[in-house]
C-alpha cells in the first residue's frame, strides 16, 4: 500500500516512557489519530514525506503503531484543527490545584472568565506558565533540576505533553488559549531537545553561567541607588570625623603662664613644712621681739602685733566687649576650620577608593575599579585627572560588558530565540555602539518577524556607519519588506549589487523582489 494511503494508528494502553524512542518520534506521534494518512500527516508535521514513512516503519516494528485499511477511516469533525492534529490519549481533566503565582501580576484575571472548554485551575496553569516563559530557563520550564538525569527529564517531559500539547484538547473550544498553549508547547519540546542531548546541554549550562555573570556585572555598574547609599555613609562618616575633630579642639586645657621671676634652682628642694609646724612658730616670734628691740633703740614705734593687713589681691580690668566686626573674623575662622577640614577629610577619602580601584585594576575587575573611582570623583569633583581616568575605565568597563552580551545574543541567535537575542545585542549596542550591532538586531528582528518599524531604524543605523557594506544594505532592504515598502527594498538591493556585483544571493533577491516572490 503507498504511503499516501496507509493509515497509522497508535496502539492503546502504551506506556510511551519505558519505550526506546525519542524526541522526533514522540513529536510525530502527537499528529498520529487514525483518520490521516502518513501523505497528510507529514504535510501537517511539515516533513518530508520520506522521514515521516521511516520514523513510522520503526515505532510499527516496535509495536507502537500499526496500520489499518483507509477504509476504516473513522469520521471526525475536523474543522477546528488541521488534519492530524490529535490528542495522545483522551481528554481527562485532572484537579490542578491553584497557586498564588507571581505570573497572576502579569496578566489580567478577566483572562481566566474568557470562555473556552477548561476549568479554572488549568487556564490558570496555562497562563503562568506562558507569561513566564521569557524568564524561564529550560531547567525551570521542565521543572526539573540542573542535575537531572535524562531519565527524570524524559518523565517530566511526557508529564508535560499531556497538559500543554493543544492536540491533547481535540474537539474543545479554546479560543485565546489555543495560541498560547502553541507556544508554551514549543519552548517545552526545544527544552527538552537541548537537555537530553549532552553537548547542547554543555552549551546551554555555559551559557546560563555566563548569563548569571553578566546580568550580576551589569546590576553593580548601573545600580545608581547602591552608589548613592555609599556615598551617602561616606559623607556621613566625613562629617562625623570633622565634628570630633573640632570637639577635641575645643577640650586642650590652655597653657599656665611664665612666671615674671623664676624661682631660684637648687639640687634638692627643701621639704615642705605644715603651717602648724611649732620651730617655724618660736621663730618667727624670736624674729617680731628682735625687731622690736632694735625699733626702741632708734626712737620708732610699730604697730602693734597682728594690726598689719595684708594686701589685697589684685583685681583684674573688666574686659572690653568684642566688637561685632570681630565676632564677625571670629565665626568665618571657624567656618574655614571646619570647611577645611571637610576638604581634607574627603580627599582622603577619595585617595582611598583611588587606592581601591587600583587594587580591583590589578584583579581585572574593571566593574569594582569603576564603581569606586565614580565615588572618588564625586569626592574631589575638581581633580580633571581622575575625571579622565574614570571616563578611561568606564569606556573599558562597558566594552568587556558588550562584549559578554554579544557572546550571549550569539547562542541566542543559533538557538533560533530572536527576540532574546534582539534583547541582548540591544544591551551591548548601549555600552559599545557599532553599525554590525545595529545590523544584528535587525537581522533578528526581520527573523523573528517582529517589530519592522524598529528592524528599519537598526537597519538603517547600519547603513549610516558603514555605507559601503553590501549586507548591511541587504539587511535594510529585509526590513523594508518585512515593513510592506517593496520600492524602497529593491533600491536598496540595486545599491548592494553596485557594491558587490559578483554576489549571486542580491541577484536572486531582486529577480524573486521584480517577480512578486516576497
Amino acid at each position: 500500500m503507498p504511503p499516501s494511503h496507509r493509515l497509522p494508528r497508535v496502539v492503546e494502553g502504551l506506556d510511551l516512557r519505558a519505550l526506546p524512542i525519542g524526541h522526533s518520534e514522540v513529536s510525530l506521534l502527537t499528529y498520529v489519530d487514525g483518520t490521516s494518512t502518513e501523505a497528510e500527516i507529514a504535510a501537517a508535521a511539515g516533513l518530508a514525506l520520506g522521514d515521516v514513512v521511516s520514523i513510522l516503519d520503526r515505532l510499527s516494528a516496535l509495536g507502537v503503531v500499526r496500520f489499518q485499511d483507509p477504509s476504516e477511516r473513522p469520521r471526525a469533525p475536523r474543522s477546528s484543527l488541521p488534519a492530524g492534529r490529535v490528542t495522545l490519549r483522551p481528554v481527562r481533566e485532572t484537579r490542578v490545584e491553584a497557586s498564588i503565582h507571581p505570573a497572576n501580576a502579569l496578566y489580567d484575571p478577566k483572562e481566566l472568565d474568557e470562555p473556552a472548554d477548561l476549568d479554572v485551575e488549568r487556564k490558570r496553569r496555562i497562563l503562568d506558565v506562558f507569561y513566564r516563559l521569557d524568564s524561564l530557563s529550560h531547567y525551570e520550564l521542565l521543572e526539573v533540576d540542573a542535575n537531572a538525569d535524562k531519565r527524570a527529564i524524559k518523565g517530566k517531559y511526557y508529564e508535560l505533553v499531556n497538559v500543554f500539547h493543544p492536540d491533547r484538547y481535540f474537539g474543545k473550544n479554546l479560543g485565546s488559549f489555543k495560541p498560547k498553549l502553541e507556544r508554551v508547547f514549543r519552548r517545552i519540546t526545544e527544552a527538552y531537545d537541548v537537555l537530553t542531548r549532552p553537548e547542547a546541554r554543555a552549551e546551554y549550562d555555559a551559557y546560563l553561567q555566563a548569563q548569571r555573570r553578566t546580568s550580576a556585572l551589569d546590576r553593580k555598574l548601573n545600580d545608581e541607588k547602591a552608589r548613592a547609599r555609599e556615598l551617602r555613609a561616606v559623607e556621613d562618616g566625613i562629617f562625623a570625623e570633622a565634628r570630633i575633630g573640632e570637639r577635641r579642639a575645643s577640650m586642650v586645657p590652655p597653657i599656665s603662664p611664665i612666671p615674671d621671676r623664676p624661682a631660684a634652682r637648687s639640687s634638692s628642694p627643701a621639704p615642705a613644712r605644715p603651717a602648724s609646724d611649732p620651730a617655724r612658730t618660736a621663730s618667727n616670734e624670736s624674729a617680731e621681739l628682735r625687731r622690736r628691740a632694735l625699733a626702741r633703740k632708734l626712737g620708732a614705734s610699730l604697730p602693734p602685733p597682728g594690726s598689719r593687713k595684708s594686701p589685697s589681691p589684685a583685681v583684674p580690668p573688666p574686659s572690653q566687649p568684642k566688637s561685632p566686626e570681630a565676632a564677625d573674623r571670629a565665626l568665618a575662622e571657624l567656618k574655614q576650620r571646619h570647611e577645611r577640614r571637610l576638604l581634607e577629610a574627603r580627599l582622603e577619602k577619595a585617595r582611598e577608593y583611588v587606592r581601591r580601584a587600583d587594587e580591583a585594576l590589578s584583579q581585572h575587575d574593571l566593574v569594582e575599579a569603576v564603581n569606586a573611582l565614580r565615588i572618588a570623583a564625586q569626592l574631589a569633583p575638581h581633580d580633571e585627572a581622575l575625571k579622565r581616568r574614570l571616563n578611561e575605565i568606564e569606556t573599558s568597563a562597558a566594552k568587556e560588558l558588550a562584549a559578554r552580551y554579544v557572546e550571549q545574543a550569539r547562542y541566542e541567535e543559533r538557538e533560533g530565540r530572536f527576540l532574546d537575542a534582539v534583547r541582548s545585542y540591544s544591551r551591548a549596542l548601549a555600552g559599545a555602539p557599532s553599525p554590525e550591532l545595529h545590523d544584528r538586531v535587525a537581522h533578528c528582528l526581520i527573523a523573528a518577524n517582529a517589530e519592522p518599524r524598529r528592524a528599519v531604524e537598526h537597519a538603517r543605523l547600519a547603513v549610516q556607519g558603514s555605507p559601503n557594506t553590501a549586507s548591511f544594505r541587504v539587511t535594510l532592504a529585509r526590513a523594508y519588506l518585512l515593513a510592506n515598502l517593496h520600492e524602497s527594498a529593491l533600491g536598496e538591493l540595486e545599491r548592494a549589487r553596485a557594491l558587490s556585483p559578483e554576489d549571486e544571493s542580491i541577484r536572486g533577491l531582486i529577480r524573486r523582489l521584480q517577480r512578486g516572490d516576497t
